[in-house]
């Protein structure tokens, strides 16, 4: 009895040792999750238009064993572009604990006025605890959400999206260049507009306007011409506008304006393209082709009309085909015709006919 009353103290002692190992060794499990974190690289209120940097910190208890995957999300009123590159990587010790840190940039516009939000969004990797291990541990993280202040450009009410930006740039080139000499209908001008500026997504930049003008035919066509170097960002985009003329007369094609707010100069810019005048004389190869009225010239009327001038004569070409077949089986139903035309057949074949002829040494041949 006594043996077993000594003994409790000592099981007593050796639970609880347990229970405190156990309750560290949890600790430390838990210290030693994945953690994610996501805030503003610059807590200042940003213009309409102004890209800001979203920066997320990826932090794994060991070594990264896979690339991370972030599932953005798309807010209304704000562009999120994807990280470009890889991430920068450091090491982080929280509470003697040695963490890998990666770090993301994600690059944001916000294109209205107001209180915004970046929503929660999903983060995965898988990581390591020893570089030895065989088996990597899955992570499937939620970033908080990210509250961003945006603010509306003085004069600029009414305006639309004005982007912010610096040393941007907006070009136009002609080919041909419209001038004061006359051109006949259905001439086409094209006329390339380049969007340029650092740190701006070509997608950003509004659509270049094309108004529609009665006489000429419209047609756009839009390429993005992104550059990003090192993480350094360029937006390029270019707007090529085609206008055919439709028919004679004189076409102005109006200016155009376009706005955008100066970040070095803390003001508003207006880029101005210029008009252009289109005198247009009839063609007298449309005239002449098939009776083809000038009133309508445009591509897609041409190319309809051709369309439908090749289907009347592929069809005129069946009719004639189908309407010989008839009659010739007209004709070989009729008894008279079957003769006619079997002494016709016979008298066409009988030139071509073996003949036989006479042997030239009869006695020979017996």
């Amino acid at each position: 009895m006594r043996r077993r009353l000594r003994a409790c103290p000592l099981l007593s002692i050796a639970l609880l040792l347990a229970l405190l190992l156990a309750q560290v060794m949890a600790s430390t499990a838990n210290a030693q999750d994945a953690i994610v974190r996501v805030r503003l690289s610059s807590q200042e209120p940003a213009w309409v238009g102004q890209g800001v940097i979203l920066q997320i910190d990826l932090l794994a208890p060991g070594y990264f064993a896979s690339a991370a995957s972030l599932d953005l999300p798309d807010p209304e009123g704000i562009l999120l572009m994807p990280p470009a590159g890889s991430p920068l990587v450091s090491t982080e010790t929280i509470d003697g604990v040695q963490y890998t840190l990666q770090q993301h940039e994600v690059r944001a516009w916000p294109m209205r006025a107001g209180a915004q939000t970046i929503p929660a969004f999903t983060v995965r990797f898988a990581f390591k605890r020893n570089p030895l291990d065989t088996d990597a541990v899955p992570v499937t993280l939620t970033t908080d959400a990210v509250p961003l202040s945006v603010k509306q450009h003085p004069g600029t009410e009414g305006m639309g999206s004005v982007i912010s930006a610096r040393e941007l740039e907006v070009t136009e080139a002609w080919s041909p260049l419209p001038g004061a000499d006359q051109v006949k209908a259905g001439a086409a001008f094209t006329r390339t507009v380049t969007f340029t500026a650092p740190e701006v997504p070509g997608m950003v930049f509004p659509p270049f306007p094309s108004a529609t003008i009665d006489g000429l035919g419209i047609y756009t066509k839009r390429r993005l011409l992104d550059e990003n170097e090192r993480g350094s960002l360029v937006g390029k985009r270019q707007d090529e506008i085609t206008y055919v003329a439709k028919r004679p007369g004189q076409f102005t094609i109006p200016a155009a304006q376009y706005s955008w707010f100066d970040l070095d100069a803390q003001q508003l810019r207006t880029e101005t393209l210029p008009a252009r005048t289109l005198n247009v004389i009839a063609n007298p190869q449309m005239a002449s082709a098939g009776g083809v009225d000038n009133s309508d010239m445009s591509e897609d009327s041409w190319f309809r009309r051709l369309l439908t001038l090749r289907y009347w004569a592929s069809s005129w070409q069946h009719v004639t085909l189908l309407g010989a077949g008839l009659l010739a089986c007209l004709l070989l139903l009729l008894p008279a015709s079957r003769r006619r035309l079997s002494r016709g057949l016979r008298r066409l074949i009988a030139p071509l006919r073996a003949v036989h002829l006479q042997p030239l040494n009869p006695g020979e041949s017996r």
